[in-house]
Formats: C-alpha cells, structure tokens, sequence
C-alpha cells in the first residue's frame, strides 16, 4: 500500500489527502488548529464532486511523530516567513525513497527544498481549487478541483505518474506537466492579481472583480506585468494565458480567494511567495511593476500591529 505523508492539513491539504484515501492510499496527516477535532472524528468533506468523510490512518501533530516511511511526503502548508519549508520537511525525510511533493502557492518556492534534499525526487504541483475550512475538521468544495504537476524543475518521472494516478483513481483530474516551471507562472497569473486585489478592494469574490470594470482592469494590468518578468525569466507566458485565466474566473462562483479567508480569520498573508518573490525577480531583470509593488507594500501593510493588530495564531 502507497504510504502518504500530508504536512499541512489545510483545506487544500485535508481535499487532495483524502482523495488519495479514497483511491487506496494509507494517508495520514499533520494538523495543528484542527488536531483535536480531526483525531475524535476525521474530516467531513462537502463537495461539488460528492461529500465523503476523510478518516486518515493517523493523525499528528509534528511530522516527527510518523513513525513509516512515507512514499509521499505533501508539504500542503502555507509558505510564509516563518515556516521554512527545509524544516517542516526534515523530520518526515530518512531516505531517498520518500517523494516529496509541494502542493503550493507562489514561484521560485522549490529551490531551497531541492538543495535541501538533493537525492529525493521533488514533485512541484499546483492545484485549481476553490476549497475553504469554514469550521475545524469540516472542508467546503465549491469549484474546480484538479492538480497539474510534473518533476522539479523538468520532465515527468514514474513517481510523478504513479501520484496521478492514484489521484486518477478517486476521480481527480491530474495532469503532467514536462515544463512545472512554466505551469507555476502560469497559476501565478491567476493567484497574484486575484489574492492581492480580493483583499485590498475590501472582501471582493471573484464575482465581484469580473463584474466590476475597475477591478478587472487592475488585475489584467497586474498580469501584464507578471507577463513581463516571466519573459525576463525565460518562460513564454503570453497574452492568451492571461485571457484563458480571465476566462475561468468569470466563470468561476463567487469565491473569496486564499488570501482573503487567510486575511479574514487573521493569519499571517502568502505576500512573500506570491508577490515578494516576484518583485525581487523583476528587480533581478530591471522590470517596472508599479502596480504589483504597490499591492505588496499595501498588502505587507496589513501585517503592521499600527494597522490592524498581530495576526492570530
């Protein structure tokens, strides 16, 4: 049986492990605000592609306390400042036998866990989900729901087609990707604009920006810069790409982005992996982003006690 390690049992963390139980995977997972609840019960799951319950083989609380050795281990968890991705990982690695799979927002995230652990196949998977926690141990489904992913940092691999498989199984649409790289600025397209404006227009769905002329226009303008540095950085994202992920917003339902229920429950705000990383590329390659720098100073913001106080824990 594929033993599954999930590091993050976040909403979009507790959806993909649980579908890898249903296809038959022995999947346990780290949980922190949801451990209590999570351990008595498991996890409820109501979503547009069926309800089920998600009762994992073990529940922990540190990746330390595993005591198998993982086939996969899934880092689903935020990528903030301070949650170094190198440490959650290191107690959950023994061998080269664990894959490890990043199940994350923002760019330029892989290389700091690839040199980390430089003798494990890493998995970069970016996920098209419109998935929230509205209570603890209870995970809400309510649009898209499929994963692209593909080897760090080109090509495919038998343990990334074993993975989609098994997601294949339990009925998620998967796809390998030979170029991974170019697929995370691709979904940066869609998360950088979106993320950004939903919090700063003041708790707008993705409803609310289509149908809003306005906001509309500052997200395609802050996907032509994003266009801009990812052709300084070699990777061909085009005009088209922006429209197709304009497309599938529109046609999205009215859904509060990542970054707006993070903002709304008081944690701390992905504004580093998603916006930092790419302005401190654009800075490498002498790109103007005045737009997206603006978001991130107003967006860092936020996390200022004078403004609003520490986020919660």
């Amino acid at each position: 049986m594929c033993k599954v390690l999930v590091i993050g049992a976040g909403a979009v963390g507790v959806y993909f492990s649980g579908r890898l139980a249903q296809a038959g995977a022995e999947v346990s997972v780290v949980a922190r605000s949801d451990y209590e609840a999570a351990s008595q019960k498991g996890y409820e799951i109501k979503s547009i592609a069926g309800d089920f319950h998600f009762i994992p083989k073990n529940v922990l609380k540190s990746a330390a306390d595993y005591e198998n050795e993982a086939d996969f281990v899934i880092l689903s968890s935020k990528v903030l400042p301070g949650a170094d991705s190198v440490e959650l990982l290191r107690p959950a690695i023994h061998s080269s036998k664990s894959t490890i799979v990043l199940i994350q927002n923002g760019i330029d995230i892989e290389k700091n866990v690839a040199s980390a652990f430089s003798d494990n196949e890493l998995i970069s998977a970016i996920a098209y989900i419109g998935v929230s926690r509205p209570q603890k141990a209870v995970v809400l489904h309510q649009g898209g729901g499929t994963l692209k992913l593909g080897r760090y940092p080109t090509g495919v691999g038998e343990s990334a087609r074993y993975l989609a498989s098994l997601f294949a199984k339990a009925k998620v649409e998967c796809e390998l990707c030979e170029d991974v790289i170019f697929t995370r600025w691709n979904k940066l397209l869609w998360n950088l604009p979106f993320n950004s404006v939903s919090v700063l227009a003041g708790g707008a769905t993705t409803k609310d920006m289509t149908r809003s002329d306005e906001l509309e226009e500052l997200c395609r303008t802050l996907m032509d810069e994003v266009i801009a540095v990812a052709n300084a950085c070699g990777v061909a994202l085009t005009q088209e790409h922006a429209e197709a992920q304009m497309e599938y917003t529109r046609n999205f339902p009215a859904y509060k982005s990542s970054m707006l229920q993070d903002f709304e429950a008081g944690r701390e705000l992905e504004v580093e992996a998603i916006l930092g990383n790419t302005l401190r590329l654009a800075a490498e390659h002498d790109i103007y982003v005045p737009h997206m720098a603006t978001c991130y100073a107003l967006l860092k913001g936020y996390h200022n006690p004078v403004f609003r106080g520490s986020p919660k824990a």
